[in-house]
């Protein structure tokens, strides 16, 4: 969990992690729906969340260079 002591890189790693979960949630959810409508939610979800994904191993990056 995210406390006062958690450092940025913490913070991110753990984000990260989240936008992973978040993403093979969202294409299991993609692969059971049984509405064309929903499917395509949970595909256009699941490529949201690598997009988050990338911007928080960017931002890993920039702070690891800072440090």
């Amino acid at each position: 969990m995210i406390d006062e002591t958690t450092t940025p890189e913490e913070a991110i790693r753990m984000a990260i992690e989240r936008e992973k979960g978040a993403h093979e949630f969202y294409s299991k959810a993609a692969k059971i729906a049984k509405y064309p409508g929903t499917k395509q939610m949970f595909e256009s979800l699941a490529k949201e969340e690598l997009k988050h994904r990338q911007i928080l191993e960017d931002e890993l990056e920039r702070v690891k260079e800072g440090a």
